[in-house]
């Protein structure tokens, strides 16, 4: 269907049982992921890169997009975390800065814009909370796959939706605020608000603060990050300000998954890849009801205290990836 509408010329494949279908597809240059990557970054054609897909899988490919001096997007939350020293570095090698796509950081950078860094006070991102905000220790224990998956607010694939209901996701939010705005941890909070409608907020010296506001769609940071600086009239939903908006503490020590997360990225090394990858293998192992939903940040907890920090690489990336599966294999064998 995707072809179909918008008649890509490459179509790069993972799954090799799909490449095989998909090669009577005419008029596409139809290639494996692998092989098919290399020679779309390589492409002088091709002035930009848009990465979103899931997991740590781009880490490669985005390193590799900037060396290509291909403008790059990324909403590939996990890869930017786990992959972020590398990507950085390329960045500041090469004198270029990345506009961010996920909300949060859309904002954070438009609320940036024309202000003196040494003004700001602190940076504070909002969580919604997830479809789990308010259940007690019990209804936790017990909670199933299709509780977690009923957010709020967003529309959103299964396993970010999982992260947002541990507050996972919100704490690989902190990192990539660090990493992207190059602001210390210590000066990022958040806060819970239900409704989505603030996407971040920027804190001044002299006490006053600066929210982004509107409807909660995707389109509207993935819009302005392709047409900035430019902006361009829409129809996208409009906030109507007849509603309320609801604000509660963000008490930490309720989201243990946000702090492991964030202080991997505190440590830096493989150990933000190391965590991020172990969170997608134990929220698969949830959504498979192989684990409980509480059994999440408890094994999580064991990678982040078993991991080796080492210099980030290209080429240790697999064997980090490798170290977290045997980790996890054998603290699930235990709890058996």
């Amino acid at each position: 269907k995707i072809w179909e509408e918008f008649k890509p010329e490459y179509i790069l494949i993972r799954d090799k049982e799909r490449l095989k279908i998909l090669n009577g597809i005419k008029g596409a240059k139809i290639l494996p992921f692998d092989e098919g990557i290399k020679e779309v970054i390589s492409d002088r054609r091709i002035d930009t890169m848009f990465f979103s897909s899931g997991g740590v899988n781009d880490i490669e490919w985005i390193v590799l997009s900037i060396r290509n001096e291909k403008e790059v997007f990324i909403s590939s939350k996990e890869s930017f975390v786990g992959g972020g020293e590398l990507i950085v570095k390329e960045l500041k090698k090469r004198n270029k800065t990345l506009i961010p796509i996920d909300s949060e950081h859309s904002a954070i950078f438009q609320l940036l814009e024309g202000k003196k860094r040494e003004e700001v006070e602190r940076i504070i991102l909002t969580a919604s909370g997830g479809a789990l905000f308010g259940k007690s220790l019990e209804e936790l224990k017990n909670a199933k796959p299709e509780d977690a998956l009923k957010h709020p607010t967003w529309k959103m694939g299964k396993k970010i939706t999982i992260d947002s209901a541990t507050m996972f996701n919100k704490g690989m939010e902190v990192v990539e605020t660090h990493l992207f705005f190059d602001f210390p941890f210590e000066k990022i909070d958040a806060i819970i608000h239900r409704e989505s409608i603030i996407h971040s907020m920027v804190e001044m010296i002299d006490g006053e603060i600066f929210a982004l506001l509107s409807y909660p769609d995707m389109r509207y940071p993935i819009e302005y990050a392709l047409t900035y600086p430019e902006r361009r009239r829409n129809r996208f939903p409009r906030f109507n300000f007849h509603k309320n908006l609801s604000f509660y503490p963000f008490n930490k020590k309720d989201y243990p998954c946000f702090e492991i997360i964030v202080e991997a990225g505190k440590k830096g090394g493989t150990v933000p890849l190391s965590i991020v990858f172990a969170d997608e293998i134990l929220v698969n192992l949830f959504l498979e009801e192989k684990i409980g939903f509480i059994d999440i940040p408890r094994l999580l907890e064991k990678v982040y205290n078993n991991v080796k920090k080492r210099d980030l690489s290209i080429k240790i990336i697999e064997d980090v990836k490798s170290e977290v599966r045997e980790i996890i294999e054998r603290e699930v064998r235990n709890c058996i």
